[in-house]
């Protein structure tokens, strides 16, 4: 696979994980706080599947990522790039790694499906707002290429 293939696959996979995380999310901040007629456990099992999709959009896009790495021949004398990876590998890969955890682990065992959703709840409003702003910040780099 060419290196334009590759980048071609990693956009798709960065397009798939945040329209999957972004989309489902904001609609699950909505009905925490307005009722939406919802069944809540028949959203939080939909909400399981689209977090399951944005987890594979996420692995694409940093497998694909590698891969342009090494079509590069792993050369890390790219300035933004160096500040795209530790974003990437030390910030978003454990919050998802944390993320695919609760829902496809913590909250499908646990005995209290209402607290284990409270609990789950408070991950998303405590890592929202730094995960909004490093995946832009990830983006920018991308981008701007500065």
């Amino acid at each position: 696979m060419d290196y334009a293939t590759a980048k071609f696959l990693h956009l798709i996979g960065i397009f798939i994980w945040a329209s999957a995380s972004s989309s489902l999310g904001l609609f699950m901040l909505y009905s925490m706080h307005r009722p939406t007629g919802c069944d809540q456990h028949t959203l939080r099992n939909f909400y399981r599947w689209m977090t399951n999709i944005e987890i594979a959009g996420f692995v694409l896009a940093i497998s694909m990522g590698f891969y342009m790495l090494h079509l590069l021949q792993y050369k890390f004398d790219i300035k933004w790039l160096n500040y795209k990876l530790p974003l990437v590998l030390f910030f978003l890969l454990p919050l998802e790694v944390l993320n695919f955890w609760f829902v496809n682990f913590y909250i499908p065992r646990a005995k209290d499906r209402l607290k284990s959703y409270k609990r789950y709840d408070l991950f998303n409003y405590i890592v929202a707002l730094p995960l909004i702003v490093v995946s832009l910040m990830v983006i920018y780099l991308a981008v701007v290429k500065p």
